[in-house]
C-alpha cells in the first residue's frame, strides 16, 4: 500500500511520524549532525569518521523516503535536494575502505550537510501539513 503523498503528524518536538506511524527521530538526527561538526580531520581516527559516516547515510535514507513522499510541484526544492542526495549516497561516490582519510572526512562532511538540509525540509512540510 503506498503512503498518501506529503501529510504528516506532529507528536511532539524531538519525533514526528508520518501517516503510516513510522517515528523519526529528530532529536537524534540533529544530535549526529551536531556531533559531526564538532568533529575534526586532525584528531578523529578513521574508525570513527567510517561510524559517523554509516549514522549519516542512514539518517540520509530514512529522510529521503519520507521526503519522497512529498508533493512534486508544493516541494520542488526537496525534488532537487533528493536528487543530489542520490548522487551523494551513489555507490560511485561513496568513501570506500581504501580512499584516503582527508577524503572520508569530507565524504562525512558533506553527509552531514545533506542530512541537516533534508532534515529542515522535511519539518518544513511537516509544519505546513
Amino acid at each position: 500500500m503506498s503512503k498518501p503523498q506529503g501529510r504528516f503528524v506532529v507528536t511532539s518536538v524531538s519525533a514526528e511520524q508520518d501517516v503510516d506511524g513510522t517515528p523519526l527521530d529528530v532529536e537524534t538526527i540533529t544530535a549526529t549532525v551536531e556531533l559531526t561538526w564538532e568533529m575534526r580531520l586532525d584528531t578523529s581516527t578513521r574508525v570513527e569518521i567510517d561510524q559517523k559516516t554509516a549514522l549519516l547515510i542512514g539518517h540520509l535514507n530514512l529522510l529521503a523516503e519520507e521526503c519522497r513522499t512529498l508533493d512534486r510541484e508544493k516541494y520542488p526544492r526537496t525534488w532537487l535536494l533528493l536528487k543530489s542526495v542520490d548522487r551523494h549516497l551513489a555507490g560511485a561516490s561513496r568513501a570506500a575502505r581504501y580512499v584516503l582519510v582527508h577524503d572520508a572526512y569530507h565524504y562525512m562532511r558533506d553527509a552531514a550537510i545533506f542530512t541537516s538540509a533534508l532534515l529542515s525540509m522535511y519539518r518544513l512540510a511537516a509544519e505546513k501539513q
